[in-house]
């Protein structure tokens, strides 16, 4: 009898593990809801875009892409992070919304830890600009400006806590500069908000304003990163300026809840390598201003780590957020 009863419950453990490797290696069964933490408009909104079809032909289900912007990509993230670990919902976020939001924003409820990586695929850099009527021509008009006028100056970013926010503070705290700053829900409000001239200067994802400079609308007077962009090679970067630690690019991520199973992780990570693998994804990336920049997820969550210590660092050194 007792050699019964262990028969019977190691047929019953082999059954279990063979429904549950079976229901794993069905995933996925449904469609995938994709939230892009942004208004639409903006970088995170138009890299989401185009890398959505190559995702749903690998995964062979629909990508369905709902926008859940707002506190700086926090209101999206925070969504996922509290969403049932299935898979079936999925984050398409920058990297900011993970490393600098939660150390400038004392209400986000949610850390890195909450996440699980599915890897890198897009970066875009951050630019410094002004309307082309503005009195500036370069950065350093600009500065010499807000030094003589102090507190009489705004700047608009996509929102507390984003990458163009910490850009634009680490240069006012290079520079000694007191300029106010005046949140967007995102880089497409930031961008209407600029051009409206709500506010005299813009902090925002070069990727975004690549038109409206080439057309002349607005002048850019530096970007982020080491090296110049090919659009507009004559913009200088940061790091030109004496200011590296400020050229903290835009890179977009994919994340799911933290305790979604390793199989669907890993499942969704060989769709995006998959993705990012294909000519014509690689190419409408960079038709848009983007840099296609595809990461895995353990190099991904290296990044995000590192840049997480660096930004918790130089916070210490920012004026207290209002």
């Amino acid at each position: 009898m007792a050699m019964l009863f262990r028969i019977m419950v190691i047929a019953l453990s082999l059954t279990v593990g063979v429904s549950s490797a079976l229901a794993q290696s069905a995933y996925p069964e449904r469609a995938i809801e994709m939230i892009i933490t942004f208004p639409p408009g903006g970088p995170t909104d138009t890299a989401a875009r185009l890398i959505q079809p190559f995702l749903a032909a690998n995964l062979r289900v629909p990508v369905a892409l709902v926008n859940k912007g707002g506190s700086g990509g926090a209101a999206g993230m925070d969504f996922v992070a509290k969403a049932k670990p299935d898979g079936y919902t999925m984050a398409a976020t920058v990297r900011s919304t993970v490393s600098i939001t939660p150390v400038i924003q004392a209400t986000v409820p949610y850390r890195l830890k909450d996440f699980a990586m599915i890897g890198s695929y897009a970066a875009s850099a951050q630019a410094i600009l002004v309307k082309q009527d503005a009195p500036w021509k370069n950065l350093e008009e600009l500065i010499a400006d807000a030094k003589v006028h102090p507190g009489k100056l705004t700047y608009g970013s996509a929102g507390q806590g984003t990458n163009s926010y910490f850009t634009m503070e680490l240069l006012k705290l290079a520079h000694g500069l007191d300029i106010a700053h005046v949140p967007f829900g995102g880089s497409g409000p930031m961008k209407t908000a600029i051009l409206g001239g709500h506010v005299q200067i813009g902090a925002i994802s070069l990727s975004t304003m690549i038109p409206v400079i080439k057309s002349g609308d607005v002048t850019c007077l530096v970007i982020s990163g080491d090296k110049r962009h090919p659009v507009i090679p004559d913009v200088p970067t940061m790091a030109e300026k004496g200011m590296a630690e400020a050229s903290l690019s835009t890179v977009m991520e994919l994340y799911v809840p933290a305790k979604t199973p390793k199989p669907v992780v890993d499942r969704l990570a060989q769709a995006l390598a998959a993705a990012m693998q294909h000519p014509e994804a690689v190419a409408a990336l960079e038709q848009a201003g983007l840099e296609a920049y595809y990461h895995p997820p353990d190099v991904s969550l290296q990044q995000a780590e590192r840049e997480y210590e660096l930004v918790l660092a130089a916070s210490k050194r920012l004026p207290p957020t209002q």
